[in-house]
C-alpha cells in the first residue's frame, strides 16, 4: 500500500557526491528506505536531509555511549542513572521517532513541525535537567537551517511561524544559560567565563544573524531555481509546438498565452521569440499534408472519390484508441480484447468491405483476406510491443480459443520445432532495439520499458491504413492541380495502391479520419512510410545491387522528408509486423506468425533484422558508406570465410558470399580459382556503385577511373543458390557470360551521369536451372527492354538490341586440385568498430 520504490528510483534523484563511496552507500540505503512512488527530486532531498541528520545524530550517540563505556567500565546501575547519558539516550529515541514518523506517513507538514518542534524542545529540556549549562545554540543554529530546508512554497507561512517558535525557545535557552546560575537553576560549576550579559547577547545575536542570512540566501535561490524551472518549462512546452510544426501554438505561448516577465529570469524569451519568426518564415516550404485541413475544403475538391460516400459520417473513436496504448503493456491485456478494441476504432477498416466483398483486389486476393492481412499485422505489432510479457510466445505459437497465449505449438512435431526455433532463436533483442530507435517504446529513468504514446497511435493508424487502396474503388482520379503525380496525368486513376495511398495523404489527409486527427508530428514518419523508396531489402541482404541502385530512391525520400533514424526505424517496424501478419488464418484464432514460424528460414528472417541497423544510418551517411559497413560486418560475421582475398577482390568476395547463402567459402574460394580474364569481370562489375562515390576496397582502376552504369544481375543470388557448392564455378561462369554481354549492350561512360547511372539484367529464364543444363540448352542472348533494362532469352540475337551470351567451357575435373590463380592472394583488410582483422 506505500508503494515503496526499493531501488526503483534513479540515482540522479539522490545528490552523491562521487568522491566517498561510504555516503554514496548511506544516500542510497537511504534512498530504498523512504522514498516513495510519486517523490519528486525536492521532496527526496527534503527526506534525505532529515535522514542523514537523523543518522549522524545516531552514530554520534553511539559513539559516545561506546567511549563511555570503555572509560568508566561495564554498564551498570549507577551508570545508568546518569544524567548527562540520560539526555543522550533521549536523543537517540528522539531520532527513532522522528524517523518512524517520515517512514510511515512521509514527510508531511506535520512530520516536519514535530521533528523542529521536538528538537527545540529537547534542548530547552536537557539543558534545564540532563545536561546542565550545556550550549545548546549550536544545535537550534543546526535546527533552525534544517527548517529553512524543509520549507515549500505552499507551507512557507506556517514554517516561519515555527520558526519564530524555535528562535524564542533559542532565546530562553540562552538566557538559562545566562543567568542559570543567579537564579538558582544551575550549580556554580556550571558558570562560564563569560558575563550573563555577554553571554545572553552573543549567543541571541548569533541566532538570529545566523537565520536571517541564510533564510535570506535560501530565498534568493529558490527564485531563481524557480526561474529556471519556468524558462525549461516554457522552452519544453515551445519545443513540443514546435515538434508538431505547431507554429500558432509556440506564438501564442511566447507571447499571448502567458504572461512571462524577461525580468524574472525567462531572458529565454527573446531568443526563443527570434528562432519562432525564423521558423515561420519557412512554413511555406513545409508540405501541407501535415498541416490539418478543413474537410470542406477537401470535399470541394474532390467529390468522385468512394471515400466521400463511405466516411463521410464516420470517426476514429480517439477515446478508445488511447485506451489501446494504454493498456498494450498491461498483463491481462489479451489479444481477443485487442482485436475488439482495433475494429471498433478504426473506421478505415470498413473501406476493406466496400463494394463486392468477394471480387479481387488489385493484390489479387479478396477483400476478406486483405482484411486478415491487416490484422494479422495488428496482431504481430500486439506480440513486439510486448515481447517481455507474453509477446513471444503468441507470436511463435498463437492463442488458444479463449484468448490466452499457448506456451507450446499443438501440431504435428515438424510444425512445432519450427514455431519452438522461432521462439527460441528470433532476434528479440535486435527487435527490442529496433522499437527503441523508431522511439515506440521508451526505457523511464525508473528501467521500465513503457510505450511512446504518440509514435504507437501513429503505427496503429498507418497498420489500418496501409493497404486500403487494394480495394480498385477507392482508387483516386489524379486532380489537374496535382499532376502529373508519379507519372500518372490528370484525370487518370492511379493504379499502384501505394501510390494511391501517398496521394491521398499528401493532397486529402482529411479524408482520412485516423490520419486527419493525428498531429504533424505523428503524420511525419507515415508520410514518410508511405512515400515511394524502391527499396528492396532482398537485394540488400543478399549482396545483389549496387549501392546506388539500391539506396538512391530511398535516401531521396530521407533528404526530402527530413527523416531522422527513428523515423527509418518507424518504417522497418512497419515493414516487419507487415511480414508477420502475411499469412492467411482464416477463421481460426490467430496461429501466430506462420509467416516467420513456417515460411520463412530463420537465418535469412534474421539477416533482414540485422541490416536494419546499417540502413537507418542512410540519415547521415551516404549509399556506398552504408552498403560497405554493411558488407564488411557480415563477411566478420561470416568467419571470414576464406583466410586469403585476391588484391582488388574484396567487393566482390564479399556480396557473392552474402549471394551463396550457405556456401560461402565455396563460393568465395571458387571465384578466387578462375581465370583471371573471368576473376577480374567479376571483381569489376561487382564492384561498380552506380554513384559518384566508390568502395574503398574497389580495384584500383574503378576508383581512379569510375564509371557506368552499374549492372544488377536480377536473380543472381538464386542463380548462385540453385547450383549449390557442386556447381558454384559453372555458376560464376555463365554469370561473367551475362556480365561481359550487358556490358556491349551498356557501354561504359565515365561522364558524371554515367557513373551514377545503372542498368537491371534480369535473368528469369535460367536462374532455376543447373549451369549444365544451361550450357545444353545453348544458344542464349541478352535482349534490351529498355533504356535502363534487359533480359536474357533463348534463342539466336538477330535483331538491334540483341546480344549473344557466351561463357566459357563449364567442363571442370571431378576431383583433382583446382588450378590456382596466377596473382597470388593478398591479405584482406577489413574495418570493424573494433578495428582492423586481417584475414
Amino acid at each position: 500500500s506505500r508503494q515503496r520504490r526499493c531501488f526503483l528510483m534513479p540515482a540522479s534523484m539522490v545528490q552523491c557526491s562521487g568522491q566517498c563511496w561510504l555516503a554514496d552507500l548511506l544516500l542510497h540505503w537511504l534512498h530504498q528506505v523512504f522514498g516513495r512512488s510519486g517523490d519528486t527530486k525536492e521532496d527526496i532531498r527534503q527526506k534525505m536531509c532529515v535522514a542523514v541528520v537523523g543518522v549522524v545524530e545516531l552514530v554520534s550517540v553511539l559513539v559516545a555511549l561506546i567511549y563511555d563505556a570503555l572509560i568508566m567500565g561495564p554498564v551498570n546501575a549507577e551508570w545508568l542513572q546518569n544524567h548527562r547519558r540520560i539526555g543522550i539516550c533521549s536523543s537517540a529515541v528522539l531520532v527513532v521517532a522522528n524517523l518512524t514518523c517520515m517512514y510511515y506517513t512521509g514527510l508531511t507538514l506535520a512530520v516536519k513541525i514535530f521533528v523542529i518542534l521536538s528538537w527545540a524542545v529537547w534542548i530547552l529540556a536537557t539543558s534545564l535537567w540532563a545536561m546542565a549549562g550545556y550550549p545548546g545554540w549550536v544545535l537550534i543554529i543546526l535546527i533552525l537551517d534544517v527548517s529553512i530546508l524543509l520549507q515549500k512554497p505552499e507551507h512557507a507561512y506556517v514554517m516561519r511561524r515555527l520558526d519564530c517558535v524555535v528562535l524564542a525557545l533559542g532565546a530562553i535557552h540562552v538566557t538559562l544559560l545566562a543567568y542559570g546560575e543567579a537564579i538558582g537553576i544551575y550549580a556554580s560549576s556550571a558558570s562560564t567565563q563569560l558575563s550573563p550579559a555577554s553571554y545572553w547577547l552573543t549567543g541571541v545575536l548569533t541566532l538570529v544573524v545566523n537565520y536571517y542570512s541564510v533564510q535570506g540566501y535560501a530565498n534568493s535561490a529558490r527564485k531563481e531555481a524557480s526561474a529556471l524551472q519556468a524558462s525549461v518549462f516554457l522552452a519544453y512546452k515551445v519545443a513540443d509546438k514546435l515538434a508538431n510544426y505547431d507554429l500558432e501554438a509556440a506564438e501564442h505561448l511566447l507571447q499571448g498565452g502567458h504572461s512571462w516577465s524577461t525580468g524574472d529570469g525567462m531572458e529565454i524569451v527573446g531568443p526563443l521569440s527570434h528562432l519562432l519568426r525564423n521558423l515561420k518564415a519557412y512554413r511555406p516550404f513545409l508540405p501541407d499534408a501535415l498541416f490539418k485541413a478543413s474537410a470542406d475544403d477537401m470535399l470541394a475538391q474532390i467529390q468522385s472519390l468512394t471515400f466521400v460516400e463511405e466516411l463521410a459520417h464516420d470517426t476514429t473513436d480517439w477515446d478508445r484508441v488511447h485506451k489501446i496504448v494504454q493498456r498494450l503493456r498491461e498483463t491481462e491485456y489479451r489479444l481477443t480484447e485487442f482485436q475488439e478494441d482495433i475494429e471498433a476504432s478504426f473506421c478505415e477498416l470498413r473501406l476493406f468491405r466496400v463494394h463486392a466483398l468477394d471480387q479481387p483486389w488489385s493484390s489479387g486476393r479478396t477483400a476478406e483476406d486483405e482484411l486478415h492481412r491487416t490484422m494479422g499485422a495488428f496482431y504481430s505489432l500486439y506480440c513486439f510491443l510486448r515481447m517481455d510479457l507474453d509477446g513471444q510466445d503468441v507470436l511463435a505459437y498463437g492463442i488458444a480459443p479463449e484468448g490466452s497465449p499457448r506456451k507450446a505449438a499443438l501440431s504435428t512435431d515438424t510444425e512445432y520445432r519450427k514455431r519452438d526455433a522461432l521462439r527460441q532463436n528470433f532476434r528479440w533483442e535486435s527487435t527490442r532495439e529496433l522499437l527503441l530507435h523508431a522511439e515506440i517504446l521508451k526505457v523511464t529513468s525508473a528501467g521500465k520499458v513503457s510505450l511512446n504514446h504518440d509514435r504507437t497511435v501513429a503505427l496503429l493508424v498507418l497498420t489500418a491504413i496501409h493497404d486500403i487502396m487494394k480495394n480498385k474503388a477507392l482508387l483516386p482520379t489524379v486532380q489537374p492541380q496535382h499532376a502529373p503525380y508519379q507519372g500518372t496525368k490528370a484525370n487518370e486513376v492511379i493504379q499502384d495502391h501505394d501510390f494511391a495511398l501517398a496521394y491521398m495523404l499528401e493532397h486529402f489527409p482529411s479524408l482520412l479520419p485516423s490520419f486527419a486527427g493525428l498531429e504533424a508530428a505523428q503524420r511525419a514518419p507515415i508520410l514518410f512510410t508511405t512515400s515511394r523508396m524502391n527499396f528492396n531489402n532482398g537485394w540488400l541482404v543478399q549482396g545483389e545491387a549496387p549501392p546506388g541502385l539500391l539506396f538512391s530512391s530511398f535516401k531521396k525520400c530521407i533528404v526530402k522528408g527530413r527523416a531522422s533514424e527513428a523515423d527509418i526505424s518507424f518504417y522497418f517496424v512497419h515493414w516487419l509486423t507487415d511480414l508477420a501478419g502475411s499469412e492467411l488464418y482464416q477463421q481460426r484464432p490467430w496461429p501466430g506468425s506462420e509467416k516467420f514460424a513456417l515460411k520463412f528460414p530463420q537465418h535469412v528472417l534474421s539477416a533482414f533484422i540485422d541490416s536494419f541497423s546499417f540502413v537507418r544510418q542512410l540519415a547521415h551517411q551516404s549509399e556506398v558508406d552504408v552498403m560497405e559497413d554493411y558488407l564488411k560486418d557480415r563477411w566478420l560475421a561470416l568467419g571470414p570465410p576464406v583466410s586469403l582475398v585476391p588484391e582488388g577482390c574484396e567487393v566482390a568476395s564479399m556480396r557473392l558470399a552474402l549471394m551463396a547463402q550457405g556456401f560461402e567459402a565455396d563460393a568465395v574460394a571458387a571465384f578466387a580459382e578462375l581465370p583471371e580474364q573471368d576473376r577480374a569481370c567479376l571483381a569489376c562489375e561487382l564492384a561498380r556503385t552506380g554513384h559518384s562515390q566508390q568502395f574503398s576496397c574497389a580495384p584500383a582502376e574503378i576508383r581512379n577511373e569510375p564509371a557506368g552504369p552499374a549492372l544488377l544481375i536480377y536473380y543472381a543470388p538464386a542463380l548462385l543458390q540453385n547450383a549449390k557448392s557442386v556447381g558454384i564455378r559453372e555458376a560464376l561462369l555463365i554469370l561473367c557470360g551475362v556480365l561481359r554481354a550487358a556490358r556491349e549492350i551498356f557501354p561504359l561512360d565515365r561522364s558524371p551521369l554515367g557513373v551514377q547511372s545503372h542498368a537491371i539484367i534480369r535473368i528469369d529464364a535460367i536462374k532455376d536451372i543447373m549451369p549444365a543444363e544451361i550450357q545444353k540448352m545453348s544458344p542464349w542472348y541478352l535482349r534490351q527492354t529498355s533504356s535502363t533494362d534487359a533480359v536474357i532469352e533463348k534463342g539466336e540475337a538477330i535483331g538491334p538490341g540483341e546480344i549473344a551470351v557466351e561463357w566459357r567451357s563449364l567442363t571442370i575435373p571431378l576431383s583433382g586440385p583446382r588450378a590456382l590463380p596466377k596473382r597470388p592472394p593478398q591479405p584482406m583488410v577489413l574495418r570493424s568498430q573494433n578495428g582492423a582483422r586481417k584475414f
